[in-house]
């Protein structure tokens, strides 16, 4: 059983390989708790490392609230510092439907590994390349502090996913499964060739 590490703000899950998956903390808080179980259990699943922020019991005041962003994100950088983390997948929810993927880079390793997520997802799931940012929050936190991660001895991509009600909701245990088997094939993309502990599923 993966360690899993409880702090006050966050939980880290640990794993290996070159992915971090991440429920960062978000203005809605109704979206966050489906989201959180999706990416514990796809980190459970791949084996891979994830940070999971905990659910406000009410409303935060912005001290507060900046207090646990700073916490949360200081425990990011230490993860991708600490264990060779070359791509972050932020996952959150929205109110419409589908699956949009945004990325906050623009070279050739990020559109390869956008590639890889469009097509274990594509043939499952509805892309919404429309859809409308889930929470203002949960895209400044990590991208806004992306050159501090970067400082790291390596380029860390980005890459927000964001899942509609349907995809939280009785689609969870096949997002799960899809979003498991793309962070092997990731992992393999950047060159970590252990990530073929779960065995040699492919996406179906």
């Amino acid at each position: 059983m993966p360690l899993k590490i409880i702090h006050h703000h966050h939980t880290e899950v640990m794993g290996s390989g070159r992915v971090l998956l991440s429920s960062p903390h978000v203005e809605s808080s109704r979206r966050d708790l489906q989201t959180r179980q999706i990416v514990e259990e796809a980190a459970l699943l791949s084996k891979s490392w994830a940070i999971i922020a905990k659910e406000g019991k009410q409303p935060q005041e912005e001290d507060k609230a900046r207090l646990e962003e700073s916490d949360f994100d200081k425990s990011v950088q230490a993860l991708v510092g600490e264990n060779g983390i070359k791509c972050i997948l932020m996952i959150s929810g929205m109110d419409e439907a589908g699956i949009a993927i945004k990325s906050h880079q623009n070279d050739s390793e990020s559109g390869e590994i956008l590639e890889i997520i469009r097509s274990g997802f594509e043939p499952h799931f509805t892309i919404n390349p429309n859809a409308e940012p889930a929470g203002h929050r949960v895209a400044s936190s990590l991208v806004n502090n992306q050159e501090t991660i970067n400082s790291s001895n390596h380029p860390v991509q980005i890459i927000q996913l964001e899942l509609g009600p349907d995809e939280r909701g009785f689609q969870k245990d096949h997002i799960v499964s899809v979003m498991a088997d793309i962070v092997g094939l990731i992992n393999w993309k950047l060159g970590f060739l252990e990530s073929d502990q779960r065995g040699s599923r492919v996406l179906d």
